[in-house]
């Protein structure tokens, strides 16, 4: 009998130390087989020789794919090997090229001016011996069969390289120089392609040592996990190596909330949130916290239809899954929202909660706010005519229990029956 797939509805982000000789695809594999994530993706590979920072993203989390790949400058450490060339660029290949006599007559102060002078814009043409793609077709398949193709340079950016130390470096009975360097650098660098311009420019043979990427973005590798710590941890039921992801391109106007019912109360706030956001150039944003399912008031379907209907630029899905339910009020805000959501405006209701056990409130919300110069609007519950009584979701769900009808739609905002 053949056994149900197994899904894991949990979203977030895995800073994996990528160890050696372990491709990033390799990695993706092992965490889809011990997470079972619905989606999963990277910010960018690493070589199978490299180590270090590689981002991994893991159900909604992939919808910040493209912004992280485009806005994370990448830094490396690693050996610039002077005095022999391969057909990979680094020193894993085959020679095609020597000269250890010539690594004498460079002098440091040489050396130095060479490598500094790539800081800035660099035209870099992508190594044959690459995952990258042309006509639908990797550069690395077509190098394998021996085929070399013309490549179209691509105009990266080089933020800073530094000397970290030179040593002597012996490599198949060959006498050669190892320059250790720290590269920042804009995607898509093969940093192995840098050491070999270098080599170029000094007229000596070079390849790329050892690589470690040590950041991506602001995500370090001391922040990282290694895959053996993954899968221990997976094992303790401790899902502390998985982060929040929700990284957003536009700055934002933005409520939070179940959203049960889209009642009077609601519509209110979301109307405020959107007359906001247009009156500021800003997108507006929905966030649902929770697993809402569908009900016999409203279905998801409706729910997104109803609020796209009423001008909301961005729904955003706040499960209160592994992750997410141990997030700390502090950092729902100032993480979550301002930094990852880029939020300028917070619209809510005045009994608002956040936060791990809903340990945020109000006074919290306006005093994170006033720190991060965030607007912050409160609304006042809507009550029910002539009474003292809240309109929220639990009475709706109440009334409609009771079969009120006609009290339901009219705090619905419905004008039929």
């Amino acid at each position: 009998m053949k056994q149900n797939k197994i899904i894991n509805d949990i979203n977030g982000m895995i800073i994996l130390n990528k160890p050696k000789d372990m491709t990033s695809n390799d990695c993706l594999s092992i965490i889809k087989k011990s997470i079972h994530p619905k989606k999963i993706g990277h910010t960018g590979t690493l070589d199978k020789n490299a180590t270090g920072v590689l981002i991994c993203l893991l159900g909604s989390a992939t919808k910040s794919q493209d912004y992280l790949m485009k806005t994370c400058k990448k830094c490396y450490r690693a050996e610039l090997v002077l005095g022999i060339s391969t057909d990979t660029e680094d020193i894993t290949g085959n020679i095609i090229e020597q000269n250890t006599n010539k690594i004498l007559d460079i002098s440091d102060d040489e050396l130095k001016s060479t490598i500094e002078s790539f800081i800035g814009e660099y035209s870099q043409v992508p190594p044959m011996y690459s995952a990258k793609k042309v006509n639908g077709t990797k550069l690395l398949k077509l190098a394998r069969n021996g085929i070399e193709i013309e490549r179209k340079a691509e105009l990266l950016t080089i933020h800073n390289i530094e000397i970290e130390n030179i040593a002597n470096y012996k490599y198949n009975n060959l006498n050669l120089k190892c320059v250790n360097i720290f590269v920042e650098c804009s995607k898509g660098t093969y940093i192995r392609t840098l050491c070999k311009d270098i080599g170029i420019k000094l007229g000596i043979p070079a390849c790329m040592g050892n690589l470690c990427r040590v950041a991506s973005g602001e995500f370090e590798l001391e922040d990282s996990v290694t895959v053996d710590e993954l899968k221990e941890k997976i094992s303790l039921n401790d899902w502390s190596f998985v982060k929040p992801c929700f990284y957003n391109n536009d700055e934002t106007a933005l409520t939070f909330g179940k959203f049960e019912t889209l009642h009077l109360g609601h519509l209110k706030i979301i109307n405020e949130v959107v007359s906001y956001a247009k009156e500021n150039k800003l997108k507006s944003t929905v966030m649902i916290v929770g697993n809402n399912s569908d009900n016999e008031i409203l279905t998801n379907a409706q729910r997104i239809s109803k609020l796209k209907l009423l001008g909301v630029n961005n729904i955003v899905y706040f499960p209160l899954d592994k992750v997410n339910k141990n997030i700390s009020a502090n950092d729902f805000i100032t993480n979550i929202l301002y930094k990852q959501l880029k939020t300028r405006c917070i619209i809510v209701g005045s009994d608002c909660s956040f936060g791990a056990k809903a340990s945020g409130n109000i006074k919290l919300l306006n005093d994170l706010c006033e720190s991060l110069n965030i607007k912050c609007k409160i609304i006042n519950k809507l009550k029910i005519n002539n009474t003292d009584i809240d309109i929220s979701s639990t009475y709706i769900k109440s009334e409609y229990l009771k079969g009120n009808k006609i009290l339901v739609n009219k705090l619905l905002g419905k004008d039929y029956e």
